[in-house]
């Protein structure tokens, strides 16, 4: 993200400013364009997520979105930053913040996260992971998720290295094990439940990813004619 995109974000956020998408004129304007992806490890969501924000021409937010939380957290930093999508033990957490003098991190994190959610969904933007489908419950937002079998998933880890398979298989499964935890303790959901996304993509089979990457922009587009 450009230096002058972020300290907009954060002016953003910093000012709440909320409002319906209204020209001068009063009348309502469409909405930009709002895509969530959420993913599997290694089925190439972190890939697909920006050719489907440069097919959008919309910017594509990843690790921003914590930055933003993190630069506007009265917490400290190292908490916010432990929160992202891997959750510690919260009786550490909470005993180390309350001794350290600090905010409740958990409850902070979440409100933060949330106006940074919506500051981004005000411009448009395609928001990858961090539950933002759930955080946009009711604004005007395509929701996508992407998955793929342990071994295929393994497999475009090692980059078809077969002696590096067992390793990025044991790294797909803490990876996508802390996702589900940041899930069920963010959110209190599971993130494998089909009703919360309106398109699921199995990558298993795809050649390309920007196959992929094409069939969620009409996606998107059928979707957004219908709304």
């Amino acid at each position: 993200m450009a230096r002058d995109e972020f300290q907009a974000l954060l002016t953003y956020i910093q000012t709440d400013q909320l409002h319906p998408h209204r020209p001068h004129s009063g009348a309502l304007e469409k909405p930009p364009p709002v895509v969530t992806i959420a993913r599997d490890h290694g089925a190439g969501g972190d890939v697909i997520a920006p050719k489907v924000a440069a097919a959008l021409g919309i910017p594509c937010f990843d690790k921003e979105i914590l930055d933003a939380v993190v630069a506007a957290a009265k917490s400290d930093p190292a908490l916010m930053r432990q929160l992202d999508e891997r959750l510690p033990g919260r009786a550490g957490m909470f005993l180390y913040a309350s001794l350290m003098g600090l905010h409740d991190p958990l409850s902070e994190y979440q409100q933060l996260l949330t106006r940074v959610v919506n500051g981004i969904a005000f411009r448009g933007g395609v928001i990858v992971g961090r539950g933002a489908h759930l955080l946009l419950r009711g604004a005007p937002r395509f929701r996508v998720r992407i998955v793929g079998s342990d071994e295929v998933c393994a497999r475009r880890l090692a980059g078809d290295d077969a002696g590096k398979v067992a390793a990025a298989l044991t790294e797909l499964h803490k990876v996508n094990a802390a996702r589900a935890k940041f899930f069920q303790e963010t959110f209190k959901v599971t993130n494998n439940d089909p009703l919360q996304y309106d398109l699921i993509v199995n990558t298993d089979h795809f050649v390309s990813l920007d196959a992929v990457a094409d069939l969620i922009v009409q996606g998107y587009r059928a979707h957004r004619e219908r709304g």
